[in-house]
């Protein structure tokens, strides 16, 4: 026999299903078949009732019929959905001996902050993190059938939120989301979509136009095609890879991301021990992963300053960084000459030079910057490099300076870039003098 809140489900969840609720849309039509629920009389004009399913908010509907065929087989109308948070209208088409549905000019509006997490949960789907809060808005225009044959039709999708995370810190605002699903029955045949972010922060970090293309596979698989954003002065683009959702919610990804004109100036923001003031860009690229597990790693990579530019960095005062291998006298005779050593030592015409630099006192134009991420530490237990060659702005008695900064340790630990907050390097770290290699000409 037919049960008539199969209607409800058609119209309402088969735009959710647009979204990425796939699998609640196959357990509402077992449940459907399951659940007792009043039959329709025929001389009835306006039917209604109340829904309620695995711990949703209850729904109103009601239905207002229009005509009614022969011994009321089949009935026509227009269904009304209420709830807190959601609204939604279509005219309907019921066959009562089989329990198919036809709808057209459906529409449904959902606001996602009363409904996503009681819609994950019936899904069977892991909550939102705790501190995460989506607001904002769903809207879906649908035409379709639901028949023996499965669910048919197709429907338009669209987005507006804003996201938010207490810990640690993260905001996206203006985020935007339009789908376009020709064929609900077989999601796999969906055309590319598109996704904005109009800002997002955590951290020292701010991202700006954040384009996403991607193409959904199935309820639980979707295809990221490509993504671009505007960063640190300067272009992101991720390259193209598949993101799955398994009982537990998202399965480890992980991409190649290609950087493109990062100021200098913005970068070293992240690493105020290290660099003062810089000027130029750089460029490269570098692999990223992102887990349950581990959140966001950084894999193997490299970046370095684009030839053909003109770029100065001023260092951050480090006492040592560069004088500690360089003595302030030049020793002229060796010690075997006693006294005479020191009077033919005189002062390191560098070394105040040096100083300078070292301080922050003078700044330095950039001839070579590079930087190299190893996912796993090298033999010398390093897990990033920077290397640097440069010379002084003001020309003196020091023609050239090269040094190379080493980090150790789980560089998502020790260069989180911002997502946690800003980068601190440990006494240890990058300007340690037993982690640095520098010489001097």
């Amino acid at each position: 026999m037919f049960r008539f809140w199969t209607l409800l489900v058609g119209l309402t969840l088969c735009a959710a299903r647009a979204g990425d609720a796939g699998p609640t849309v196959h357990a509402v039509a077992v449940a459907a078949a399951a659940l007792p629920v009043p039959q329709p009389t025929p001389s009835a004009s306006t039917l209604s009732g109340v829904l309620q399913w695995r711990g949703l908010p209850p729904v109103r509907w009601s239905i207002e019929t229009t005509a009614t065929t022969a011994l009321a087989k089949r009935v026509e109308g227009r269904i009304h959905v209420t709830a807190d948070g959601l609204s939604g209208t279509a005219d309907i088409l019921l066959d009562l001996p089989s329990g198919e549905i036809a709808w057209k000019q459906g529409q449904l509006k959902i606001e996602l902050a009363q409904w996503i997490p009681s819609l994950l949960s019936a899904a069977r789907m892991p909550p939102p993190p705790n501190g995460v809060t989506l607001a904002g808005t769903l809207t879906a225009k649908t035409t379709g059938a639901w028949t023996a044959r499965g669910l048919t039709g197709q429907a338009d999708v669209h987005v507006s939120a804003n996201l938010e995370r207490s810990t640690p810190a993260l905001r996206l605002d203006g985020i935007t989301l339009a789908l376009t699903l020709p064929n609900l029955g077989d999601l796999g045949d969906s055309p590319t979509q598109y996704a904005h972010v109009v800002r997002a922060e955590t951290g020292a970090v701010v991202a700006e136009n954040v384009a996403i293309r991607f193409r959904v596979r199935g309820p639980r698989t979707v295809d990221l095609e490509g993504a671009e954003l505007s960063l640190l002065g300067g272009r992101v683009r991720v390259n193209p890879f598949t993101v799955k959702i398994d009982s537990n919610g998202l399965a480890p990804v992980a991409a190649t991301v290609t950087l493109e004109d990062l100021a200098l100036a913005e970068v070293i923001k992240l690493l105020p021990q290290a660099v003062t003031t810089a000027t130029g860009t750089i460029a490269g690229s570098v692999d990223v992963a992102w887990s349950r597990e581990q959140s966001l790693t950084i894999g193997r990579g490299t970046l370095q300053l684009q030839p053909g530019q003109s770029a100065e960095m001023r260092l951050a005062p480090q006492p040592g960084f560069l004088t500690s291998q360089l003595p302030r006298r030049l020793a002229l005779l060796p010690p075997s000459f006693g006294p005479m050593t020191r009077w033919f030592s005189p002062l390191n015409p560098a070394y105040d030079a040096v100083e300078a630099i070292e301080l922050g006192r003078e700044s330095l134009i950039i001839e070579t910057l590079q930087v190299f991420t190893h996912p796993e530490a090298d033999s010398a237990g390093r897990t990033a490099r920077l290397q640097v060659r440069a010379r002084p702005v003001i020309p003196g008695p020091v023609g050239e300076v090269s040094f190379e900064v080493n980090l150790s340790g789980p560089l998502n630990q020790v260069l989180k870039l911002g997502l946690d907050e800003r980068v601190q390097l440990p006494s240890t770290g990058a300007l340690d003098p037993g982690e640095r290699k520098r010489n001097i000409r």
